[in-house]
């Protein structure tokens, strides 16, 4: 089990009662910021959705405690399940004591405050995290607007992110559409294969298109192994590929010219990505600058 399925685990055994959905997902979010969780890569990650800071990974992962008997099959409220109380106990006491007493201070000071207060404080402390609440009476008055940056040809890559923390860089980016440019938009890590990311794409107010013929086909990569196969691969695609795929360029630049939209791919280094060669053709022809975020 993850550290963090074990925190989840913690929080519902302090609180000693069964927890909605939306103070549920403020206690975890409340940790995200505490110390002893704020440096934790591992820990989830939040972004701005319908009663502020929210997370589909942590969504995900509870519905699996679920299936595993480790949570009461509810969709009410949270608690632990009374068959598994014991186990989870035992799994919640492998944190370490700071975590514990974390938990144990944000449980206590949170589980009892109205919901509307907790809201109206986790607004006020964090206002970024009310973008797109819907208690908007309870958002202060300065609190920001969804950014909306200037069009450029923007790319970006996923590798190494959450799907929350990937959703969220975009929202502060002020991207408003995906361009998925990966041949084959499947992925082994949660929120980034193409159903997933495009139903969490609409959750969250983004466009979401697929051009699967500017991607690279799985075969070219099938021998990559350093810097330089990467690049001779890359320069291919760039000389030899990428001439022949006129409609699918064109569509990406109109799409571009339309809002804020990101080319996405997967690796995390731009230049070891196909995104930078063809953000480089895509700027030329749509005399946009090319931003790599």
């Amino acid at each position: 089990m993850l550290k963090r399925q074990k925190v989840i685990l913690d929080v519902l055994k302090e609180a000693g009662q069964p927890l909605g959905p939306i103070r549920f997902v403020k206690v975890l979010f409340l940790l995200r910021n505490e110390p002893s969780f704020c440096d934790d890569r591992t820990f989830y990650e939040f972004v701005p959705y319908r009663y502020g800071p929210f997370s589909f990974a942590l969504y995900r992962e509870l519905n699996a405690l679920r299936r595993d008997g480790y949570v009461s099959d509810s969709s009410d409220t949270i608690s632990l399940a009374s068959r598994t109380r014991a186990v989870a106990s035992q799994k919640a006491s492998e944190l370490s004591p700071s975590e514990r007493r974390a938990i144990a201070k944000v449980v206590a000071t949170n589980v009892g405050t109205p919901q509307r207060d907790l809201l109206r404080s986790v607004y006020q402390r964090f206002p970024w995290y009310a973008l797109m609440t819907e208690f908007p009476d309870l958002v202060p008055k300065d609190a920001p607007q969804r950014p909306r940056a200037a069009v450029a040809v923007y790319t970006v890559g996923y590798e190494g992110k959450s799907v929350d923390g990937f959703f969220n860089q975009l929202l502060a980016s002020g991207i408003g559409a995906i361009i998925d440019v990966r041949a084959n938009p499947i992925s082994r890590k949660y929120g980034f294969a193409k159903t997933t990311m495009s139903e969490i794409a609409c959750k969250l107010g983004f466009a979401y298109y697929h051009i699967p013929e500017l991607g690279i086909d799985s075969r070219h990569r099938a021998t990559l192994s350093d810097y330089q196969s990467y690049q001779q691969l890359l320069d291919r695609y760039e000389t030899e590929m990428l001439p022949g795929r006129g409609p699918a360029i064109e569509r990406a630049a109109d799409l571009l010219r339309e809002r804020p939209s990101a080319l996405l791919c997967m690796e995390r280094d731009v230049s070891c990505c196909h995104r930078g060669r063809l953000a480089k053709v895509v700027a030329n022809i749509s005399s946009l600058p090319a931003i790599h975020l």
